[in-house]
């Protein structure tokens, strides 16, 4: 620069200290972008902004965040820091969990487990590795798991993760939607910021974004869903009711399993949706509130459902907790674990889903996860001709536009079923022109 190019940029840069200076801006915001977001997160669960799940998830995101930008002071950071970050977590490698681990072909799991001096493989999986059932399942069935529960499992054991498991390297780069969850989470610090009149704008609001690619919801057709019911006709009750319960109530997986027996009205025929079941590594199993205020609400059940629920009370969960006596540990959720030390306690979410899959493969149908239940009732609504309005009221979305979006597809699949339905009954019906009876015109007579 000339030098009177420097003396005009140095002007440039008093007056804008000075407004800064007005506006009580100047001097603040030299925090590291890594210590103002412990802060704002802390500031947040404070104040009952965040519920436990998502800061669980938020503090997971942090960490590729505070690894990408977290050095910068939250008053240098500019749209092009962010574009460039959110371009890097687009590559290939970026994810945390890169590898995942397949238990060799001839190794026998539980026969280790038990040579070790382990009676029991449930509370191996507790007091030793410290992982769920469900995992524990997916390694011994040559499923993947994560390689982090790889290394638990050969820890446990006091063996060499490569003595037991095939690693395997992830390097496809990150989704859409999972670079969108960092650019939420990075907006919401800069914004609390920008509150504060740490800095004059938020720059995540001039960054952008990656756009996100709309997936089709998996759902069942008709046939689909008739063969699932006859099919569950042949398992225990328990597990009839719950996937009855599913399709028919359109909850989430977490929903569902967060139903008491206080919240079932057998006089108005419906049930109170107001606790979710989350499960978190560190934390457990844990009950929350649903994923947002729409979600509690109550959903109006038909006669068969409820009479279900009446017969699985009195058949199934009433003899479980009699017979259980003392050792009976539930709080009224109507889903609970019925074997093993925790008989009565609510039931591991990823439990349904390992179910699922053992119960689409035995009656040889299409692979069922519990989500795909929720898709198929708001499907079968659409279907059926049920506005949008109380559709999503059904599935307790917070916006109209929420469910719209999600099943736009399904919707223009319900139009054209509402076009071939009236070409069927209307025009079928009327005659071809060509084969209506010729018109005589009368003569006059006499």
């Amino acid at each position: 620069m000339s030098n009177k190019q420097i003396e005009k940029e140095l002007n440039c840069v008093a007056v804008t200290f000075e407004q800064q200076c007005k506006a009580g801006l100047a001097g603040n915001g030299k925090q590291k972008f890594a210590d103002y977001a412990g802060y704002v997160m802390h500031l947040k669960e404070k104040n009952g902004e965040l519920r436990h799940h998502t800061a669980v998830r938020y503090r997971e995101l942090l960490e590729r965040v505070n690894a990408g930008i977290g050095h910068i002071r939250i008053c240098d950071i500019r749209p092009q820091h962010l574009n460039a970050f959110y371009e890097q977590l687009g590559k290939e490698g970026i994810r945390k969990a890169n590898a995942k681990a397949v238990l060799k072909s001839g190794v026998d799991l539980p026969e280790l487990i038990h040579a070790q001096g382990f009676t029991s493989i449930e509370k191996f999986l507790k007091d030793s590795a410290k992982l769920s059932a469900a995992t524990y399942r997916n390694a011994v069935k040559g499923q993947r798991i994560t390689a982090e529960s790889a290394g638990k499992l050969a820890s446990a054991l006091r063996l060499d993760i490569k003595t037991l498991f095939t690693l395997e390297t992830d390097n496809r780069p990150l989704s859409a939607k999972t670079i969108r969850e960092h650019h939420v989470l990075i907006h919401m610090i800069l914004h609390q910021a920008e509150q504060e009149l740490l800095i004059p704008y938020n720059p995540a609001d001039k960054a952008k974004s990656p756009k996100l690619i709309k997936s089709k919801a998996n759902y069942f057709e008709q046939e689909e869903v008739t063969a699932i019911l006859q099919a569950s006709e042949q398992e225990p009750l328990k597990w009839k009711t719950l996937l009855h319960l599913m399709l028919v109530t359109g909850g989430r997986r977490g929903e569902v399993l967060g139903l008491t027996w206080d919240c079932v009205d057998f006089t108005f025929h419906r049930i109170y949706i107001e606790k979710c079941v989350y499960y978190e590594a560190k934390t457990g199993i844990y009950i929350d509130k649903p994923k947002t205020e729409s979600s509690v609400r109550w959903i109006k059940l038909p006669d068969e459902t409820m009479q279900l629920l009446q017969q699985y009370h009195d058949e199934y969960y009433k003899p479980l907790q009699e017979s259980s006596g003392s050792q009976w540990q539930g709080k009224g959720f109507l889903f609970v674990v019925d074997s093993g030390n925790n008989i009565g306690r609510v039931m591991h979410p990823d439990s349904v889903t390992d179910y699922c899959n053992r119960f689409s493969e035995k009656y040889g149908l299409r692979h069922i996860n519990p989500h795909a239940f929720r898709h198929t009732s708001a499907s079968l609504l659409y279907f059926a001709g049920v506005d949008s309005i109380t559709i999503s009221a059904h599935l307790g979305h917070a916006k109209v536009s929420t469910t719209t979006d999600i099943y736009s597809h399904v919707i223009s699949e319900a139009q054209s079923r509402v076009a071939s339905a009236m070409g069927e009954i209307i025009l079928t019906t009327r005659k071809p022109i060509n084969s209506m009876p010729e018109h005589t015109p009368k003569t006059k007579t006499g």
